[in-house]
């Protein structure tokens, strides 16, 4: 049953990814009334399709030091950020602190783990280089072709789909509403400096005021006219295999052609493929062989799981591969999204930060290397927005 709706609140999130969901949350817990609305049916659809690895530098471009400096300052809020969150809704959020496990099968992963264990401790952080022996003691059920493994153990994990409804819970728990079926096509400044937020949900017009409006509706932001900088935003197709029984891993693992997430429940999460496909959402029987013949590599006891469910989803990317956290050209209107394949791992600190910016009106400097206003060099160069 579609919900209705206030004429009017506080603030209005348009998308209800963990992204949005995040970003509302945060905005309640600071005492705005907040409605969260999506086109889809239920919240969160295209964070379902993800895996919620945490790993800021497991597979992060390492020279783009603005980014590795968003990534690691998320993952240490995630703790404090799910505690509360599990806390206020009596909900788990699947987080595991094991770490990542990422081995080598030729000698030419070997010298990639040893440039990102030296990456690691030119960070601070922990990565613990590890023999055959070792990478076999601590996971069995591995291949006998690995020849080396590396420990990062402060890479944690979530389950985005648990996360995403703890997130929609909270929201509604500090008086807010999460609304799924509403479509929003048009944000408009009004009455100095007011929005009005209009759209279809049923097939018939829907209009809220606020104060605030965000737009984080992932790939499908640019869907929303609003006074905002040009988006070049396209999809970035992500197919995910999910495998279920007995548990064959205890850490996820990483090798260069695929990674493993195991579940407490026994669902072990095969992903991702990476696809410049536009919005072509079906799941593909290429991109399923890929994914199990290269974890068949890495733990030949997949062979007897049950195939659980193909997922795809769509990743919001901008040219730079960025996400676009900021403001708009009117009062009170921000965006949120272009978080890549970073959505789940950067929630806590664009939640953080946007909500920061938009209760006090400082722009954190923090945010200074993700606002909007950089893609117009980008734009003016020749990299057209992408159309899906």
């Amino acid at each position: 049953m579609i919900p209705e709706l206030p004429t009017r609140s506080d603030a209005v999130v348009v998308g209800a990814g963990v992204i949005g969901l995040a970003v509302g949350y945060e905005l309640a817990r600071h005492g705005c009334e907040v409605i969260v609305l999506d086109r889809d049916d239920v919240p969160g659809v295209a964070s379902r399709a993800a895996a919620g690895m945490l790993a800021p530098t497991s597979e992060a471009d390492l020279a783009d030091e603005p980014m590795v400096a968003l990534e690691l300052d998320s993952l240490r809020r995630y703790p404090a950020f799910v505690e509360g969150l599990e806390a206020l809704t009596g909900r788990r959020c699947g987080r595991r602190t094991e770490g990542t496990l990422l081995v080598a099968l030729t000698r030419d992963d070997v010298r990639e783990l040893e440039r990102l264990a030296a990456f690691q401790h030119s960070k601070g952080l922990s990565a613990m280089p590890l023999s055959p022996e070792a990478v076999q003691t601590r996971e069995p059920h591995l291949s006998g072709r690995v020849v080396a493994g590396l420990l990062v153990e402060g890479d944690h994990q979530v389950d985005p789909r648990e996360l995403s409804g703890a997130l929609a819970s909270a929201v509604e728990l500090l008086g807010g509403c999460v609304a799924c079926g509403y479509r929003v096509t048009r944000i408009e400044d009004v009455d100095g400096g007011a929005h009005r937020v209009s759209g279809t949900v049923a097939g018939r017009p829907f209009a809220v005021g606020c104060e605030v409006a965000v737009v984080a509706a992932g790939v499908w932001s640019t869907e929303v006219e609003a006074a905002l900088p040009p988006l070049p935003l396209r999809p970035v197709k992500g197919q995910l295999v999910r495998l279920r029984g007995p548990v064959l891993l205890r850490h996820v693992v990483r090798s260069p052609g695929v990674y493993l997430v195991p579940r407490e429940d026994g669902e072990l999460l095969l992903g991702a493929t990476v696809e410049e496909q536009g919005f072509d959402s079906s799941a593909t029987a290429g991109a399923v062989l890929d994914l199990l013949r290269e974890a068949w590599r890495v733990v030949p006891g997949i062979y007897d799981l049950a195939l659980a469910e193909l997922s795809v989803g769509f990743r919001p990317a901008v040219p730079d591969h960025r996400p676009v956290i900021g403001r708009g050209a009117v009062g009170g209107l921000y965006v949120a999204t272009a978080h890549f394949r970073n959505g789940i791992l950067l929630a806590p600190a664009t939640a953080h930060y946007l909500a920061e910016w938009i209760t006090t009106g400082r722009p954190p400097a923090e945010l200074r290397a993700f606002t909007p206003e950089r893609l117009a060099t980008t734009l003016a160069v020749g990299a057209a927005p992408a159309r899906g």
